[in-house]
């Protein structure tokens, strides 16, 4: 038989692992670490990491938040760490508060003339740009607050079923008679809250509730979701109309009515690997489109793994990105342009997120796997003898070709030449075999970006089965 060319073109399809190889789209990843595909026909890898701090702040970082105030428009980036509060003056964190709780998570909220702290173990309080002072009245161990329809809306962690909230415009008077019971009883708890289309949602760990209406008068508390819920305060975000959340089953999207878990079609092996201890520690966040679910990875105690999910497109698409550590996270509007912040889970650090192309420095390891291709006639024996990666010429880097025959050990092959858009590879002259599976390989320093594979392949003119 001729020569024929086989080519992989592209790779939008994402990462799947609930169906066997063979079984795979061409254009799906069955491995991927730090790669993402959002234009069809093009691979690239993940953005990078920065330090926004260089000095050690001396322990984790509880909370970040974005504080704009007064006229002209003052930005402050706040940071609880190691049971202090402090802004980032462009050169470190500057301290308004100390002698927190050094482990608790730290949730922010702004009101009209302050912003407000809780934590759930040290008196709430309030900072309006130069002064802190306390915020009277209000539940001593509130946390995750929430401003809805003018109120402060808290959950006591004594009380961890209920539901407190302010006078309207006042988040200093607080009446007795402004709470709510959110299924109590039931042994669950409250573990987070999410303003959405005019309505407070309030997850517990095993329901979804949603509260309508202005105020006491009118105030109605439903349960949308009875079986599944949100594991933690930063495990949820919301995007457009819909809250992505995790929860004990899986990667989760909420509509205002019904949850959807994402995660079971797609990626249940994935899923499988995350510490189920430490969930709790989840964070999702939102950027440049994409869905971020940091999550306890293996046997990490802290948040060791991101799973991008790209919701564009009927399904939308996984990345799973590795070497990023969130413990919580934040946009910030510096007033040139909007950056995302982290607080790095191992400690000590904020970290800038989605910029450059190396983390802190070092290269970013990435790889790319392919399913296994019978190249459409999986009877015939098969070989080649060159490969082609194409690139782009406007990056310095390709990243290397691997393959596996026949469902065996990925193998480097010889780099026979290259120039400013193709890499040409060498096969062994004499491996002959039915199924080959492609991995592109790139642990270096810079950005890369692949637009295609090319194998040209010759098959035995009979198929051959052995007895």
């Amino acid at each position: 038989m001729p020569y024929e060319n086989w080519a992989i073109k592209d790779f939008s399809a994402g990462y799947i692992d609930a169906v066997d190889d063979n079984l795979l789209p061409d254009n799906a990843a069955s491995d991927c670490s730090n790669v993402i595909s959002r234009i069809s026909g093009i691979l690239r890898g993940r953005p990078g990491q920065v330090r926004l701090n260089d000095t050690p702040l001396g322990g984790s970082v509880q909370g970040l938040f974005s504080y704009y105030y007064g006229d002209p428009v003052q930005r402050k980036l706040v940071a609880a760490y190691n049971g202090t509060i402090g802004y980032w003056n462009d050169e470190e964190f500057v301290p308004i508060k100390d002698g927190q709780d050094t482990s608790a998570p730290v949730f922010f909220e702004a009101c009209v003339n302050y912003m407000v702290c809780f934590n759930g173990k040290d008196a709430p309080w309030k900072w309006d740009g130069e002064t802190v002072s306390d915020l009277q009245n209000a539940p001593e161990d509130g946390q995750f607050p929430v401003l809805h329809k003018d109120k402060l809306f808290v959950v006591s962690k004594s009380d961890p079923s209920v539901l407190r909230w302010s006078n309207s415009f006042q988040p200093e008077q607080w009446p007795a008679v402004n709470y709510f019971h959110v299924k109590d009883g039931d042994g669950d708890v409250i573990t987070g809250m999410e303003k959405f289309l005019g309505e407070l949602i309030i997850f517990k760990r095993r329901s979804i509730h949603t509260l309508r209406g202005t105020s006491l008068d009118d105030f109605l508390m439903d349960e949308l979701e009875s079986s599944i819920g949100c594991v933690g305060p930063r495990a949820k975000a919301r995007h457009g109309t819909a809250i992505y959340f995790v929860s004990d089953e899986g990667l989760c999207v909420f509509n205002g009515m019904r949850a959807l878990n994402l995660s079971r079609a797609f990626i249940p092996k994935l899923w499988a690997k995350v510490n189920k201890t430490y969930i709790h520690k989840a964070v999702v966040g939102v950027w440049d489109g994409l869905i971020w679910f940091a999550l306890p990875e293996g046997e990490s105690t802290y948040n060791n793994l991101v799973i991008i999910f790209d919701p564009s497109g009927e399904q939308g698409r996984f990345w799973p990105w590795r070497q990023i550590n969130i413990s919580c996270m934040e946009t910030f509007n510096d007033g040139n342009k909007v950056v995302l912040y982290a607080g790095d889970s191992r400690g000590e650090y904020v970290n800038q997120l989605y910029v450059g192309t190396e983390d802190f420095g070092k290269a970013i390891e990435s790889y790319w796997v392919g399913k296994s291709f019978d190249l459409g006639m999986a009877e015939y024996e098969k070989k080649a003898k060159r490969a082609f990666v194409e690139t782009s010429p406007h990056v310095e880097n390709a990243p290397e070709l691997q393959v596996a025959l026949d469902y065996g050990e990925y193998n480097n092959l010889t780099l026979e030449r290259q120039d400013d858009m193709i890499k040409q590879y060498r096969f062994s002259a004499t491996k002959r075999w039915r199924y080959l599976s492609p991995k592109l390989v790139h642990n270096e320093k810079g950005e890369f970006e692949v637009r295609g594979i090319l194998i040209p392949f010759k098959a035995k003119a009979k198929p051959k089965v052995r007895g």
